[in-house]
């Protein structure tokens, strides 16, 4: 019988399976590190064109307050600035017309022309809510019955925040304008 003998000069040259699973692990943590960053850019763009979205509701929003101020005293002005049940007449009739709480937001602003009102109609902003809060504020020169020393002057300060509210998958965000309307259309 033949008999062939076979010599192993060295070290076999190859990669053991360990090796290959060890490579394997560390190339899918890479990809998975570049998986994640993409997805957090994503969202981080989304999120900011939300945030473009949301500032540009508080702007219109502002807006339409101011010009509700500025209306025909007879149909809105000064009298009309303030949420549902506030800014009394002389016979205890609220004359507020801005809704309490967070609302979604909708694309027409009905027929008084002013959004964040209960005529608002259209469809609804999805993800978007808004809130108005509108607060009297003392003057102190000229006291009127909401100040510590009551007075009988008429309100001519009040304090408007707005806030919209929305969510980057998750998470909520909100953005906020507030500020200070006088009524100078009042002489005394």
């Amino acid at each position: 019988m033949n008999t062939v003998e076979f010599k192993h000069g060295g070290r076999e040259a190859g990669f053991s399976y360990i090796e290959v699973m060890v490579a394997i692990v560390i190339l899918m943590v890479g990809i998975l590190g570049v998986l994640a960053a993409i997805s957090a850019s994503v969202i981080q763009s989304r999120g900011q064109r939300q945030q473009l979205t949301a500032r540009h509701i508080l702007g219109t929003t502002m807006e339409s307050i101011m010009a509700a101020k500025e209306t025909d005293p007879l149909r809105l002005g000064w009298k009309s600035i303030g949420n549902v049940g506030s800014n009394l007449n002389e016979l205890g009739v609220p004359q507020g017309v801005f809704l309490t709480g967070f609302r979604p937001v909708q694309t027409i602003a009905g027929t008084d022309e002013v959004v964040g009102t209960g005529d608002d109609s259209g469809a609804i902003t999805s993800g978007y809510e808004r809130e108005i809060v509108i607060t009297d504020l003392c003057d102190t020169d000229r006291p009127s019955a909401n100040c510590a020393l009551p007075g009988t002057w008429p309100v001519k300060l009040r304090s408007v925040r707005v806030t919209v509210r929305y969510w980057v998958g998750t998470t909520e965000r909100q953005e906020r304008l507030a500020t200070v309307l006088t009524d100078y259309s009042k002489s005394n």
